[in-house]
């Protein structure tokens, strides 16, 4: 456990630099508290907002990460970008205009970097723990209540971390008008190649957004030059029960189903960065429960690095308007 507090210590001592950068466009909240360990320890689960209060309620994106505490990458990622673009006003310069506002919640599962391991410190998967029944999902991998010990549990009911990012999620942005809401969650560890998913997970029926997605999935790979990155819903790879971005994204409608006069469209995305590329140079990384979903030392600094452009391309959807996608 040493070994993961002290990773733990390292990226809230990177969230907290990057709180002071700039401290009239950047405030720290804390959120949450993880599941407590056996120890009787609880983790601080922290958020963070970039921009000016008008931007935020009218205009905000977000990302978020750490959702399985064994993959880091996505809370380097994710911490790499929010530090360039404060760093370099130009790379983002809507951001620091009051164009946009940012809301980021680098590490859902703190219990989890610190212990190590994918699940929170109960033992439960976070990303099978929503409820959502899959109509078929992978048996197993797909989600199971078997036992706690076993990887992929699902659990009983909402753990805190999946509480505290529903509470995030819902008062950031389930309420904004007349604009289209991006939000990604950073993980890793799926295949050679980098996706991005959209809903859904449990079914492979479409989502009603379904052609927005596709449409913007078009322009970033053709037109904006991110043709490694493959699009789609995360069906399409594999299916899962308790997938927490169905549940949030079916709320999300549910919630405005009867105002028919509603615009806004609340797109949740999953960008899976792909670290088995080198499993053909070292085939033993497959049974390494951590590097399995980190790239190797020498492709690390590149591999954090490389999403920057791709974020701030997403994030600038919400300047958009639902119709500027049609001819897409």
């Amino acid at each position: 456990m040493l070994r993961g507090l002290r990773r733990l210590h390292r990226f809230e001592k990177r969230i907290l630099e990057i709180a002071k950068k700039n401290e009239k466009l950047v405030k720290i909240h804390q959120y949450g508290f993880s599941r407590k360990t056996s120890n009787g320890f609880r983790f601080p689960i922290y958020a963070l907002s970039i921009g000016k209060p008008a931007a935020l309620k009218k205009n905000p994106v977000g990302i978020v990460a750490g959702v399985h505490g064994l993959e880091t990458i996505g809370v380097r990622i994710l911490l790499d970008f929010l530090y360039h673009c404060l760093d370099n006003p130009d790379f983002f310069p809507e951001l620091h205009k009051g164009k946009l506002g940012l809301l980021a919640m680098p590490m859902v599962n703190p219990g989890g970097v610190a212990l190590r391991r994918r699940s929170n410190p109960a033992g439960v998967d976070l990303m099978r723990n929503s409820g959502v029944e899959a109509v078929r999902s992978m048996p197993f991998f797909g989600g199971h209540r078997a036992s706690k010990h076993l990887p992929y549990f699902r659990g009983q009911g909402l753990e805190p971390e999946s509480r505290t990012l529903y509470r995030f999620v819902f008062e950031s942005f389930f309420h904004v008008k007349n604009s289209l809401v991006p939000v990604v969650d950073v993980h890793s560890g799926f295949g050679s190649v980098d996706h991005v998913w959209w809903p859904y997970a449990g079914t492979k029926d479409p989502c009603r957004d379904h052609q927005l997605f596709e449409a913007m999935g078009r322009f970033f790979k053709i037109q904006a030059g991110h043709s490694l990155l493959n699009f789609g819903p995360q069906s399409e790879s594999y299916t899962t029960h308790g997938d927490l971005w169905d549940l949030f994204y079916d709320h999300y409608y549910k919630l405005h189903e009867r105002e028919k006069a509603w615009k806004s469209k609340f797109l949740p995305l999953t960008l899976e960065v792909g670290t088995w590329s080198d499993l053909k140079e070292s085939p033993g990384k497959i049974f390494d429960r951590k590097n399995i979903f980190n790239p190797d030392g020498e492709r690390k600094r590149e591999t954090i690095q490389r999403y920057r452009k791709f974020l701030r391309d997403l994030f600038r959807v919400a300047l958009t308007k639902e119709k500027d996608w049609q001819v897409q």
